[in-house]
């Protein structure tokens, strides 16, 4: 009876374990089977593995694990399309953030000029400079001298003082073919228009014309004659050889923001005629040319100025520029000779990012001379009367040291002595002396962006710098101040974007 009695109380459990396999969750119900084996393996003597179960086991969780890795796939796929950006649902889809619509300008730009480089050869590049300049004098001016009233004295082209100035619009356009001819322009809008356009003779004068916005400041055919190396060849209007300081274009840049006395007062801006370039070695390489003078597209008198450059290279630190000019400017005056010569060293020193570049100018003008009141496109000072002289000269002196402290900020100085003996180019017999402290950053994240912040100091043995008292009117016309000093000090910021 016992016996009767066990065996049915085990039947009674074999239909409950059944039962729980059957109701419950397959993982819960595996997960049972496993502890129990478990612990009966401690109380009693094992049984026989069941094999065909344990390779069922095994097989049904390979096929879980397999739903599982195809399921992780299909996730992944869904996070990358999420991750990327989908493109627009039709072809002229508008965009609806300043940020797409900036996208879209710049794709469209880029488009063409990816179309005109890879099909005409034809590059267009370009660059904005604007600024604002505080002049501690507060200087009160002669109306016609600034658009502003104020003016910044003895300057170039920084000429408004306390004031924001639209310095400088350039739009460089050039073709390049190999064995063909090509073209170089540069167009120049703002400040900078305002006055090369002044001090070109665009109409056989000297004296200077109205102010223009516009300049096409350099406009020049291209060919390379095959001749050893290759001579190449400029037919048009182009810059000067002369002066370390330029015009800037979107891929020369001067270190400093204002231009030194030898570039605004030296030398010429640009010449019209030809010139040719050859490259004896990767060390030695000479420019010759033939044109009108100094700014001057169409001559104003009887005689043309000779141009040359001589460029030594002796080693990868130290580069050597010889420039010089000879010819006639004075109008209708052939026999009236004007020479300069224009060396400049550059170096660059064993102490990392920091190089030094000295010029030296020396200027000579043979009689007749003719001076008028204003020497030039914004002389400074009125001379009284035109005097007319048999020779004069005129030198300067100017050494920059340029440290890049990193691939973003660099600091530049420049210092200059600029002597005009006969106030033929300034307006005064003086001395000139100025200290210029630049700070350049280049801004991250924004390529082709620079902010700037300079310091300058003017001074003159003569007293050519206007004050903030009044002006007082001239018997035969003009006003002159009644307190000038003998320096200024100005502080500029300027924003210069280059593409």
């Amino acid at each position: 009876m016992v016996l009767s009695l066990a065996v049915s109380l085990l039947a009674t459990a074999g239909v409950s374990l059944a039962r729980a396999d059957e109701s419950g969750p397959t993982v819960v119900a595996k997960r049972a089977r496993r502890r129990h084996r478990a612990s009966s393996a401690t109380m009693t003597t094992p049984a026989p593995a069941p094999v065909g179960r344990s390779i069922e086991d095994l097989s049904g969780e390979v096929s879980n694990l397999r739903q599982e890795s195809a399921q992780t796939t299909s996730e992944v796929k869904q996070l990358q399309k999420a991750i990327t950006v989908a493109p627009p649902e039709t072809a002229n889809a508008a965009p609806k953030t300043i940020g797409e619509h900036v996208a879209v300008v710049e794709q469209e730009l880029g488009d063409v000029r990816k179309t005109l480089a890879d099909h005409l050869g034809v590059h267009i590049h370009g660059l904005v400079d604007g600024n604002y300049e505080y002049n501690f004098n507060q200087p009160n001016t002669t109306p016609i001298l600034s658009s502003s009233g104020r003016v910044n004295e003895l300057r170039t082209f920084d000429v408004d003082a306390n004031s924001f100035t639209f310095e400088q619009f350039n739009l460089h356009i050039d073709r390049t073919v190999e064995g063909g001819v090509g073209f170089v322009t540069d167009l120049n809008f703002g400040k900078t228009a305002e006055v090369l356009w002044a001090s070109t003779h665009y109409s056989n004068s000297t004296t200077p014309q109205s102010t223009q916005e516009f300049d096409p400041t350099q406009a020049y055919l291209t060919y390379t004659i095959p001749v050893g190396k290759g001579i190449n060849m400029q037919v048009g209007k182009f810059v000067t050889l002369l002066g370390e300081e330029v015009i800037p274009v979107y891929n020369n840049v001067n270190f400093n923001e204002t231009r030194s006395y030898i570039f605004g007062f030296g030398i010429p801006f640009t010449h019209t005629g030809i010139r040719g370039q050859y490259s004896f070695s990767d060390k030695i390489g000479v420019t010759l040319g033939l044109n009108n003078g100094w700014d001057d597209p169409s001559d104003n008198n009887d005689g043309k100025t000779f141009e040359g450059q001589l460029s030594l290279t002796p080693t990868s630190n130290l580069s050597i520029l010889l420039n010089g000019l000879y010819g006639p400017e004075q109008t209708n005056h052939g026999n009236s000779q004007r020479g300069a010569i224009d060396p400049i060293v550059t170096w660059k020193t064993p102490l990392k990012g920091l190089q030094l570049i000295g010029e030296y100018l020396y200027a000579t003008e043979s009689a007749p001379i003719a001076v008028s009141a204003f020497p030039n496109s914004y002389g400074n000072q009125l001379t009284g009367v035109s005097e007319l002289f048999k020779s004069t000269d005129w030198q300067g002196a100017a050494g920059y040291a340029v440290y890049d402290f990193n691939d973003n900020l660099e600091l530049a100085t420049r210092f200059e002595y600029f002597r005009d003996s006969q106030g033929t180019r300034t307006g005064l017999r003086q001395s000139l002396f100025e200290i210029t402290e630049t700070l350049n950053y280049k801004v991250p994240g924004v390529n082709g962006l620079l902010a700037r912040l300079e310091y300058r100091h003017d001074a003159s043995n003569a007293h050519p710098f206007y004050s903030n008292d009044p002006l007082i009117p001239q018997p035969g016309g003009g006003f002159l101040p009644s307190h000038t000093y003998t320096g200024q000090d100005t502080l500029l910021a300027a924003a210069i974007y280059q593409f």
